[in-house]
């Protein structure tokens, strides 16, 4: 029997190279941020190695489009000719890993503003460039050295001349990366991936650093600084802005201090599933790594958008993504914590601020705390509804109420339900926005001290029926004119009659006009039809029901005089006004002829008299 040996892997190195430099990565643009990072990386390594009093680091990104070279200068600490091997020729080494670990316990400051991490990032360049020179001279020696490659199996390390220590980098880009040979472009890329490093970048022969070197948060002016970033990078002016802290994280025994810098922002507006948000964009040491992030974010916070900076993140080996490791969500926690106390903060302090964010975020708001408990314990209290006094928060509104919450969910004809309750000393919300309805059953359910009272259909509760003789001529006067009437008592007295119809009213009268005009084909009108002939309310209802006030004095007086043109013409007039009111199942002709109605009426009235 053959015993097992260990064998080394076998490494095809050219392929290799390919996989890692065109697959690792899914934009090329990515290639720019990396050799930005590693020039950044050499000067803060100069900085913290070489002791120079009047050290100025610097980075500079040349175009030479004619020979379509793409040159990335820094003035950093530069490599020997053994960390070039150790270090640049070695997948998978990175000098900046190890020397952050080196200063951790020394200088973990200086260890913290390192960026480097995986030793794949220099293959990147391949990504744009057909071959790869680089001329460096390190701070510690007066010898340079110059490391061509194609991205083959082999590489060249020669002498050369350069007068200064640090690297250049230089790239004799494909015709397939053509877009960084043009300054515009090139100077978006810096501005996106490395605005917040701290030392300048220039971009061609522009004296003026393209990044901003220092993210808003830490600005002289914050506010300022914040409002500017927010309209440049976003476009526009927020609601809200909510800064960002370091979050303490209980441990029982112990606490952890998370680092944690940014904000998070609540833009103008948004709408349930065509411009929802919940999205951040990411940094790690300054360095950014990707925007829209869906995920830190609590799955409620879809009207939320945010900048975040937080140096415990990993990163995928890409730098494209995050690991979702305990890191990712000790910061989703701290984000969620912060943001929720953040709202409290403003509705409790900035009521007009508030009151824009819900009426610009209403549904996404009230259709998430419905579903989420934490986030509906966090705003229940603080949310404002539309309701027939103004907006008010449940609190608010019930202590107006007298305890129980009245809502209608049809914002058209609505309004003769609100006058009803309105009338008997209750306020009504408007439940016709998404999300609104299962947000007051919710609280009713957990709060347990109110009842719901829907006056869609229902809010004939609030009508008190009348049995009395005097009427009954005035029944009959409507029901030979085809309209169906019934007597009740409620205020306001003011109001003659209302018109109430089932809930299902416009819905069959626009179905039965299209299946009459033909305008459903088969076999969509046979369902149509049966569905309206099993479940819809029958003709009758739908025309709806006139509601005479017996509280109104106009009402009874008429009720009690004998049939007559003027009398009969003040009923039709009633009866006009009640429909034109409801505002329910009249079309544009429909309610011309009630118009017309009410015309007819009061000329009759007029020549009467």
């Amino acid at each position: 029997m053959n015993e097992s040996a260990s064998q080394p892997f076998k490494l095809h190195l050219p392929g290799l190279l390919k996989v890692l430099a065109e697959h690792l990565y899914s934009n090329k643009q990515v290639a720019v941020r990396e050799l930005i990072q590693n020039a950044h990386d050499g000067c803060r390594r100069r900085q913290s190695e070489a002791s120079e009093a009047n050290y100025s680091p610097q980075i500079r990104l040349e175009i030479d489009a004619p020979r379509r070279i793409l040159r990335v200068i820094d003035n950093g600490f530069g490599l020997t000719r053994s960390e070039i091997e150790d270090y640049l020729a070695t997948i998978g080494r990175s000098y900046t890993r190890e020397l952050r670990q080196n200063l951790s316990a020394l200088s973990p400051d200086e260890a913290a503003q390192l960026i480097g991490q995986f030793g794949f990032g220099f293959l990147s360049a391949f990504l744009l460039a057909d071959d790869v020179r680089v001329v460096t001279r390190s701070f510690c020696g007066d010898e340079a050295f110059e490391w061509t490659s194609d991205g083959g199996e082999n590489y060249q390390i020669r002498d050369a001349e350069r007068d200064q220590a640090g690297t250049t980098v230089e790239l004799r880009v494909k015709s397939a990366a053509s877009f960084v040979l043009r300054e515009g472009q090139l100077l978006e890329i810096v501005r996106q991936y490395a605005d917040f490093l701290p030392l300048p970048i220039y971009v061609g022969n522009d004296p003026q650093p393209a990044n901003l070197q220092t993210p808003p948060w830490e600005a002289a002016d914050v506010e300022s600084a914040t409002q500017n970033y927010i309209e440049r990078t976003f476009g526009a002016a927020p609601l809200a802005v909510i800064p960002l802290h370091d979050h303490t994280v209980s441990l029982g025994h112990d606490t952890l201090t998370l680092p944690l810098s940014g904000f998070l922002l609540v833009p103008a507006g948004s709408v349930v599933s065509v411009r929802e948000y919940g999205d951040v964009l990411v940094f790690i040491r300054r360095m950014f790594i990707c925007r829209e992030d869906k995920a830190l974010l609590p799955p409620w916070a879809r009207f939320v958008r945010g900048v975040i900076d937080c140096p415990h993140l990993q990163p995928t080996a890409s730098r494209e993504d995050l690991h979702q490791d305990d890191n990712f969500e000790a910061t989703r926690a701290a984000l969620e914590i912060q943001l929720a106390e953040g709202l409290q903060n403003i509705a409790r302090h900035d009521p007009e601020a508030w009151e824009k964010i819900v009426r610009g975020h209403t549904d996404l708001i009230t259709g998430w705390a419905a579903r989420d408990d934490a986030f509906f314990d966090a705003v229940c209290d603080i949310v404002t509804f539309r309701t027939s006094r103004g907006p008010l928060t449940l609190p608010q509104y019930l202590e107006e109420s007298g305890g129980d919450v009245f809502f209608t969910t049809r914002e058209l004809g609505s309004l003769q339900e609100r006058l009803l309750a309105e009338a008997h000393g209750v306020p009504v919300i408007d439940a016709s926005w998404f999300g609104v309805q299962p947000f007051l059953a919710k609280y009713a359910y957990r709060t347990r001290d109110c009842e719901l009272v829907r006056l869609d259909g229902q809010s004939q509760e609030l009508l008190r029926p009348v049995e009395d003789p005097l009427w009954s001529e005035t029944i009959e006067f409507f029901a030979r004119r085809g309209v169906t009437a019934r007597v009740c008592a409620f205020a306001p007295a003011e109001v003659p009659a209302l018109m109430f119809y089932p809930e299902d009213a416009e819905f069959a009268i626009e179905g039965r006009a299209a299946l009459d005009e033909g305008e459903i084909a088969d076999p969509l009108a046979a369902l149509l039809g049966d569905y309206l002939q099993n479940h819809a309310s029958d003709a009758e209802k739908v025309a709806g029901t006139l509601v005479l006030n017996a509280s109104n004095d106009l009402a009874r007086a008429l009720a009690g005089e004998n049939e007559s043109a003027s009398r009969d013409a003040a009923f039709d007039l009633i009866w006009q006004m009640a429909r034109l009111f409801s505002g329910r199942t009249l079309n544009a002709r429909d309610a011309a002829r009630a118009f017309a109605g009410v015309t007819g009426a009061v000329e009759l009235m007029r020549s009467r008299h």
